[in-house]
């Protein structure tokens, strides 16, 4: 699954709810392109490919890989070059 998404798995079921939108950032902030990344969450990420869409405009390809009801994901693919 690693080699699918070069810029890494972030497992955000892990993390505190708390935490997640920034290190979500922090990883979308850091990516180069062509390092895609796969989210996996617990229940449906509703708003978050519209928070990204909106924060990074023309950044990031966002589709879903798995959508529930165990496991929901999302592989996020950087588009260009980091502004």
């Amino acid at each position: 699954m690693g080699a699918d998404y070069p810029g890494g798995v972030i497992d955000l079921r892990l993390h505190r709810p708390q935490t997640r939108l920034m290190l979500v950032e922090q990883t979308l902030a850091a990516l180069r392109p062509n390092e895609d990344i796969l989210l996996v969450f617990r229940e449906r990420p509703a708003h978050l490919p519209g928070h990204i869409h909106s924060r990074y405009p023309a950044r990031f390809e966002i589709s879903p890989v798995d959508e529930g009801p165990e496991v929901w994901s999302l592989r996020v693919h950087p588009l260009g070059h980091p502004q």
